[in-house]
């Protein structure tokens, strides 16, 4: 789960240990910014192992899919874009994917989220607001700058627009994962959250490269 950047000692570099380090920390540690605004319900959430479980529980799904997915043709990957919301195709996408594991565990942790730790009484912008913060702290811990000489002086916005797309993409992704209803249909659900997440990061990676490109 945790990824290495290391091509020259001139590089930024973050070891395993500190990756692993950091992810243990992030959803514990992020949650402190929101007692400046006095919601503890909020923070309460954040703190839980119930929200740990689902966040890791939402980037193994997010993950499993995008490694299948990125074996597809541009083709494939098109088609099942535009199927997302047949319940067949999907079925039949998450046997081939090899999902059924990391959508029950989805399934489940999603259900302990919302039993136990008062996240229903949330509104809806508190959800998003939660997911955002989650997300860049996850963003924080995961994305390393590309080297400033490599890149040229100007290209740091374009990493920091492809970072705030990958946190609103995360966020609404969790979002829509929690308003999956449980029962026989919810696999189609968490397979089009996960659908729409994986286009929406591609979509920005996209735009990065275009960004780059014209500095």
């Amino acid at each position: 789960m945790f990824i290495t950047y290391s091509c020259s000692t001139d590089e930024y570099y973050t070891d395993e240990t500190q990756m692993a380090e950091n992810g243990i920390a992030k959803t514990r540690g992020f949650s402190s910014r929101m007692l400046n605004n006095e919601n503890t319900l909020i923070d309460s959430i954040a703190s839980s192992d119930e929200f740990w479980e689902f966040e890791m529980s939402s980037e193994l799904l997010a993950d499993k899919f995008h490694e299948y997915t990125s074996t597809l043709s541009e083709e494939e990957y098109d088609k099942l874009m535009e199927n997302l919301n047949d319940d067949d195709y999907m079925e039949d996408f998450a046997r081939k994917a090899n999902l059924q594991d990391e959508l029950q565990q989805m399934a489940k942790a999603k259900e302990k989220l919302i039993q136990h730790t008062g996240f229903l009484r949330l509104s809806e912008d508190e959800r998003i607001q939660l997911f955002i913060l989650y997300a860049e702290s996850n963003e924080l811990t995961k994305v390393k700058l590309l080297k400033t000489r490599e890149e040229g002086g100007g290209t740091s916005n374009c990493e920091e627009q492809k970072q705030a797309a990958y946190t609103q993409a995360k966020a609404d992704y969790d979002n829509a994962v929690t308003n999956c209803q449980s029962g026989s249909m919810s696999s189609g659900c968490l397979i089009q959250a996960a659908a729409k997440y994986d286009r929406a990061k591609d979509i920005a990676n996209k735009k990065y490269k275009e960004c780059i490109a014209n500095k």
